[in-house]
């Protein structure tokens, strides 16, 4: 008896370190990252790049997240604009988090739902929408946001 409730407790406190270290795409620990699935992982640090690069209003960089033939097109800024009815220079980012991370049954299509945390500048105003952003995988490209989609 007192072995099975030794192997209970061991098992229990091998879940909890499980836990712990669980992400929503896998285990991570340190600067390790076991996936358990490459293209949701990929599609995570993709989409905290965007944010990233949004947060800096670094809106050519952020453009590149498009396929090629659009990035020449995509107005980054207008579509903030919007999303959010508010000037992108009167939008600070405070903070985002990503909430889920989707793929489709064929794995060339996903949505990945963030909550974002922004204040507006003129009117010290706190937001905290949810964007859904769409990804496609492309043959040639790889994976490319649909901002327009996304941003809409």
């Amino acid at each position: 008896m007192r072995r099975y409730l030794l192997l209970f407790g061991l098992l229990l406190v091998l879940a909890g370190i499980l836990l712990l270290f669980s992400t929503r795409t896998g285990l991570q620990f340190g600067g390790v990252r076991v996936s358990t699935s490459a293209d949701a992982s990929f599609l995570e640090e993709r989409t905290v790049d965007f944010l990233e690069d949004i947060r800096f209003k670094d809106f050519e960089k952020a453009a590149t997240y498009h396929s090629i033939e659009d990035r020449r097109t995509v107005k980054i800024p207008e579509l903030l604009e919007r999303i959010f009815q508010i000037r992108p220079e009167f939008l600070d980012i405070l903070r985002y988090e990503i909430l889920a991370v989707e793929l489709d049954r064929s794995r060339t299509r996903a949505r990945v739902k963030t909550r974002t945390v922004v204040k507006i500048l003129n009117s010290g105003e706190i937001r905290e929408p949810e964007i859904i952003f769409y990804w496609h995988k492309d043959p040639r490209d790889g994976w490319v946001m649909k901002l327009e989609s996304s941003l809409r």
